[in-house]
């Protein structure tokens, strides 16, 4: 776990309802560091706001110990993602290869249209 103090600069909220954050950091932040967070690119994390501008004012234990539980913490991909890699090992699989992009699209396209169906089926 690496923490950097920082100012919170801004949000936006997006489509999904979810939140984009900007921050700036409030100390410099060598080379080193700066390859650190950019192996970070992609991961799943948390951010903890606080008033405190002291770290050992904070209770990290606390915090980790009072996350919430949650798959998509666990497997780093939303479900629409899961879902898409499912389909494609499972076209993947039937073919005994690696589909080509148009093959996979449409089939990825003819199964949601399935499942979406379905799905509408058992609506009243």
């Amino acid at each position: 776990m690496t923490s950097y103090p920082i100012e919170l600069k801004n949000y936006n909220r997006r489509a999904d309802r979810s939140i984009s954050f900007k921050a700036d950091s409030l100390m410099e932040i060598g080379s080193k560091e700066v390859a650190e967070i950019d192996g970070h690119i992609g991961d799943v994390g948390f951010i903890v706001l606080t008033d405190s501008h002291n770290l050992d004012d904070v209770k990290v234990d606390e915090i980790l110990e009072n996350l919430p539980e949650n798959d998509l913490y666990d497997n780093h991909k939303t479900p629409s993602q899961r879902l898409r890699n499912v389909l494609y090992v499972r076209l993947e699989q039937k073919l005994g290869r690696k589909p080509e992009k148009e093959e996979f699209a449409t089939y990825y396209l003819n199964n949601m249209e399935s499942i979406i169906n379905k799905l509408k089926e058992d609506l009243e």
